[in-house]
């Protein structure tokens, strides 16, 4: 106990106080610190936290991040609304540059959108940004004394600027004069080598709250004080004081769920009867008030009004409901004992999509729809970042039950392809070709899933080439990024290790994955804004289904098929108990419904599993996880790291390379130095082909007895992929020394077939080895009567889908052994 330091943990003591002459000093001599508006405070709040670079479907923005909740060890992360919450500081600091209207913001979408958690996490930005010792936010207050024991300290219930202490017009010797508004042009020359001082429009015009403006005229007019000017009394009974913002004390932010709040409630200040005669030989006959409610609480900082149109009647807010919120957004200003006070303050509502509609169908709600501007905070579409949230909200079922660690990648896929909506024929770039027009418009809900899940190859080449009008190019301007300049700002962007490249779905054929481009993606993604993701079910139903699976687990362990069970049993429950599935429906539009597809094993008739269609979409759910599992079982088995199979491609490329240019006798003194390679692991230079080991390749790869010409057709392939620039390796190396590149994508196929194949396990039958995976699940004793080589060989695939997939054993074998009962892996296939 006498090591713990108090004094450091809990050494917090008040701010330092200034006189109002010492203020100005240091507002002459750093001006922009006592200038800050409520918008341009939170744009650098926001800001100060750092942000990094998201590139999703071909388009790239910037992620602020306060939003992974450095604050609260990521409690409350608000995942995938890039997009949205760049809106919001967008909008938030073009009202504190004063490049656009002062208006209030509102964020519109469907419940557990993640709306409120949005808000808050700017609120705990603010609230910290202004206890930093760098950042000086001032205010001032009224200190009375009896020159003996006694003293009373009043401060504006507003918290107001001392700026604001300078009047905007004052009578001085038969004139008017303009204090104010000469002190900022003393601020302009005394500066004027850095630049102009942009002087917010707020305090040029804005005055002091009733209240201190009657205690000021008080003391002027007090006979005690004859003979004394407003700034012999300012400084005598005004000190300046350093402020910070608390969500708590509703200091600089306030948080209401009922419009009422937003008026100001006035009362009595009551200081007791001793301090009272005191205060009353200072301010003789004032009687002071005392000013309470939201606006109060949140001048200067933000104001969040939660679930704002949401009232008893049928018809939604009315015009009484939300009139003080009128008057702020639109003159700037709360009304107050019979005058008013000027606000500054941001407005950010909240509210889901049902109430909006209803205010928007108000003949009296025109005025406020005038002065707010609408974001759309929908349902995810982004499959790896719903994985976060579930992975975030669901953290204490992992740690108290053994989970397959497929469940939340299987749930996350079944939400966004709810939400997903089809591809529209109408206004489609002219320049596309017709191929790639029908590839857009015979986009699958599971296809579409993954487009917008995948991370781009090159992320850099994105961001270069994005056009000449896209946004982002002024975003990064203004952060000081110069887009042709990869090395400024490479490292600001974001990438995902668990994001699938679309060669690796089993959904694409290679000719499809040429024709999908940023150019693809972008249209995809933009032609249902802001529309896509209203509906489908929310990360709460879906996690309600998970503690339903929980719930009928063996108690110990979670597996998908259970979780596949419940969804399914939610469709024969149906929409009395499950209100989301009220607004199921096939988005057809008129469009023709999907064609039968197959999805590896699992085949779907048309209009089967198509958008919208809630029970459908479970089958196709089903089939990635066959997928899935089919993918890592296989991988288990044949037991090469897959790294190791990837060299070996890009050797077997590398060699075919070889045979070409010794085969081109007129040219091979050229050729052959051109494909010429360094061995990475005998430092040994190759310049003539193995082979060996080529025919090793062969015999998994090529038709039978065609080898001779599969190597010159791979060959040519690589050679004209790498002519048309759709192969970029790395500059100066060889197909087996780079690896910042593209060539798995290009040659998916093949990196495909060699993952899934194994050399024939000497001694091992395929059918026993089915059968003593069973016997070791329900049998025990009955499995170690197996002969020690299939003993062995269970333990190597078990034990790799331990150490490649996170599987614990006992959900590894029950994986292997649904897999084998579903008919999803058959081991003749793998292992002969």
């Amino acid at each position: 106990m006498n090591d713990f330091n108090f004094d450091r943990i809990l050494g917090y003591s008040k701010k330092r106080s200034l006189s109002f002459r010492e203020f100005v000093e240091e507002a002459v001599s750093n001006p922009w610190q006592c200038l800050h508006t409520s918008s341009s405070l939170i744009a650098e709040a926001v800001k100060h936290f750092g942000y990094e670079i998201v590139v999703r479907s071909g388009e790239p923005t910037i992620n602020y991040k306060i939003f992974a909740d450095p604050f609260s060890n990521g409690i409350n992360e608000v995942c995938g609304q890039e997009f949205c919450a760049k809106q919001i500081i967008d909008v938030i600091e073009s009202v504190g540059k004063e490049s656009g209207p002062s208006r209030g913001i509102i964020l519109v979408g469907p419940p557990a959108s993640g709306k409120t958690n949005i808000v808050d996490l700017i609120c705990q930005a603010l609230e910290e940004y202004t206890k930093l010792p760098s950042v000086k936010l001032y205010s001032f207050y009224f200190c009375f004394s009896d020159g003996q024991d006694q003293r009373l300290e009043i401060r504006p219930a507003f918290a107001q600027n001392p700026i604001l202490l300078f009047p905007t017009v004052l009578e001085q010797e038969d004139q008017l004069i303009r204090p104010r508004h000469e002190f900022f042009e003393f601020l302009q020359k005394e500066r004027a080598g850095d630049g102009a001082i942009r002087i917010p429009t707020y305090y040029q015009h804005a005055a002091l709250d009733k209240r201190s403006m009657n205690i000021l005229q008080a003391l002027l007019e007090n006979p005690r004080n004859q003979g004394k000017s407003l700034f012999d009394i300012i400084e005598e009974y005004v000190r300046v004081e350093e402020i910070e913002f608390s969500n708590a004390l509703a200091r600089g932010i306030a948080n209401i769920d009922d419009m009422a709040q937003l008026k100001v409630q006035t009362r009595p200040l009551d200081v007791g009867e001793k301090l009272g005669a005191m205060l009353a030989e200072h301010l003789p006959g004032l009687n002071l008030a005392q000013y309470e409610g939201a606006l109060v609480s949140a001048n200067r900082g933000l104001l969040h009004i939660h679930d704002a149109f949401t009232t008893g009647s049928e018809d939604g807010a009315g015009q009484e409901d939300y009139k003080p919120l009128l008057m702020l957004l639109g003159s700037g200003k709360a009304s107050i004992e019979s005058t008013q006070a000027a606000i500054d303050t941001t407005v950010v509502i909240t509210t889901n999509i049902e109430e909006m509609q209803l205010l928007e169908r108000r003949l009296t709600s025109s005025k406020l729809l005038d002065r707010i501007e609408k974001i759309p905070v929908n349902y995810l579409l982004d499959a790896n970042s719903e994985m976060d949230i579930l992975r975030r909200d669901m953290a204490n079922m992992r740690e108290q039950y053994d989970v397959d660690p497929n469940l939340l990648r299987v749930a996350a896929y079944y939400s966004v392809m709810t939400r997903l909506m089809p591809p529209l024929a109408e206004r489609l770039p002219e320049g596309w070709s017709k191929e790639k027009k029908e590839l857009f418009l015979s986009i699958t809900p599971e296809q579409k899933l993954f487009i917008y899940a995948a991370q781009s190859d090159d992320p850099v080449s994105t961001i270069r080439n994005i056009p000449f009008w896209h946004p982002f190019r002024n975003e990064a301007a203004k952060l000081g990024i110069n887009v042709d300049d990869p090395a400024g700002y490479a490292h600001l962007i974001a990438r995902r290790d668990d994001s699938v490249p679309l060669d690796q779905t089993g959904l694409f054929t290679s000719e499809q994955l040429k024709l999908i481009d940023d150019d693809f993606m972008r249209e995809l993604w933009s032609q249902h804004y802001p529309n896509e993701g209203k509906q489908g079910i929310s990360v709460r139903q879906l996690q309600n289904i998970m503690r339903n699976t929980i719930v009928v687990s063996d108690g110990s362990k979670i597996h998908v098929g259970t979780f596949l069970s419940q969804l399914k049993k939610v469709f024969i429950q149906g929409p009395t108990i499950h209100h989301w599935l009220k607004i199921e429906g096939r988005q057809n539009n008129g469009r023709e419904p999907i064609a039968p597809r197959a999805i590896g094993s699992v085949v779907l008739s048309e209009g089967e599993g198509d958008y919208g269609d809630y029970q459908g979409l479970v089958k196709v759910l089903q089939a990635l996880y066959f997928t899935i599992i089919r993918k890592e079982i296989t991988v288990s088995t044949v037991d090469r790291d897959p790294e190791e199979i990837a060299s070996d491609l890009r050797r077997y490329l590398q060699h075919t390379l070889l045979v070409t240019a010794a085969e081109n006798r007129a040219f091979a003194h050229i050729m052959v130095p051109k494909f010429t390679y360094v061995d990475p692991q005998t430092g040994e230079k190759i310049d003539k082909p193995d082979e060996r080991f080529m025919e090793s390749m062969e015999q998994i790869l090529a038709p039978p007895g065609a080898c001779a010409l599969y190597r010159r057709e791979i060959a040519q392939r690589f050679l004209e992929l790498q002519n048309s620039g759709e192969l970029v390796l790395e500059e100066g190396k060889s197909a087996v020394a780079s690896r910042k590149d593209n060539l798995l994508s290009c040659f998916g196929s093949e990196y495909t077939h060699l993952l899934s194949h194994r050399r024939t396990v000497e001694g091992i039958d395929p059918e026993r080895l089915k059968e003593a995976f069973v016997q070791k699940r329900n049998a025990p004793d009955d499995f170690e009567a197996y002969p020690s080589e299939i003993k062995k060989f269970i333990g190597t695939i078990l034990g790799n889908m331990v150490k490649r997939y996170g599987y614990s054993e006992r959900n590894a074998l029950d994986t292997i052994i649904f897999a084998l009962r579903k008919d999803i892996i058959r081991f003749e296939e793998i292992i002969s």
